[in-house]
């Protein structure tokens, strides 16, 4: 697990994890150059249960703190859980394992989750069937290419280092780029069980950096069309590290892009949550508006959930 300044949410995903039952494991925690009181809650947790190790750096970005804590995994499987409140529910990691163990030439197990909002409103589940998770893996085009959460996935330890692991080069749409490479390795298999809750903000990576995520699946399903023809992907790589140089760098910049995200964000939310509860959708829209007064999806919506009430 990687944490970045989640001194409000941490102590819930970390619970999560030490309560998992009938299951051995080692818990790596990397704090990635958290600014508040994050470093010294999972410092507390340490002292009162030995099976944490936490690792302290530089700010590096949550691909390189997976890369750093992935190297000093030393068991068998290597399960994800993302900081930020999100919880894997009882059972989690002993399901996992179990399917694991009882396949050979699987490679990695995705489990379905629940993404709830800011404040746990109930958004959507995620959950694939064994024919969706093949046919997303097997597609290489941005449309139709799919693979399991993220943060609720288990990989076999030995696939992860035989494929190269996670790639500084990705600084998003890693996960991808790791389940694409795992597939051309072996089996991966999909529960259907809801075994997480994902906790889903406007300040999160996906809402921030969709447009580089966007950007970036490009790279990395040419990398892999090159792999599977048998050619190599190294110039592809190369031209996705230079696209990291592309985002936003003066602070300026950076701070009006990241609220035309989290503007995006939020009305994201809001439009999950309409058809269930109008007015706490409003209450996202409204939000929205704050970030980017011109965000005029939002605005639709917001004045058509009047009328609509009327």
């Amino acid at each position: 697990m990687s944490v970045k300044d989640d001194e409000h949410f941490v102590a819930q995903s970390v619970e999560s994890i030490l309560e998992q039952d009938d299951i051995d494991f080692e818990f790596i925690i990397v704090n990635d150059g958290s600014t508040d009181e994050t470093g010294e809650t999972i410092a507390e947790f340490q002292r009162l249960d030995s099976r944490i190790k936490i690792v302290e750096q530089e700010h590096k970005g949550l691909t390189n703190a997976l890369i750093t804590g992935c190297v000093l995994a030393s068991g068998k499987y290597i399960a994800r859980q993302d900081a930020g409140g999100d919880i894997s529910l009882p059972g989690r990691l002993r399901s996992q394992f179990e399917l694991l163990e009882g396949d050979d030439d699987a490679v990695m197990v995705g489990s379905g989750a629940t993404v709830v909002g800011p404040d746990g409103e109930h958004l959507y589940d995620t959950v694939m069937s064994q024919n969706e998770l093949d046919q997303g893996l097997q597609s290489l085009t941005t449309t139709n290419v799919r693979g399991p959460p993220h943060y609720c996935t288990m990989m076999r330890n030995s696939a992860y280092r035989k494929v190269g692991g996670y790639r500084g080069v990705f600084y998003v749409a890693q996960d991808l780029d790791l389940w694409l490479r795992l597939y051309e390795n072996g089996r991966t298999i999909a529960d259907e069980t809801v075994r997480y809750v994902a906790k889903l903000r406007p300040t999160d990576i996906s809402c921030l950096y969709r447009n580089s995520q966007i950007e970036t699946t490009k790279y990395i399903l040419e990398a892999a069309r090159l792999r599977r023809s048998g050619r190599d992907e190294t110039v592809i790589l190369d031209l996705a590290s230079q696209y990291k140089q592309k985002t936003p760098r003066s602070k300026i910049t950076r701070k009006l892009y990241n609220r035309k995200q989290e503007a995006k964000g939020l009305y994201h939310i809001g439009s999950c949550i309409n058809l269930t509860d109008s007015e706490r959708a409003r209450h996202y829209y409204r939000l929205a508006l704050r970030k980017q007064p011109l965000h005029l999806r939002a605005l639709l919506r917001l004045l058509s959930s009047y009328r609509t009430k009327v």
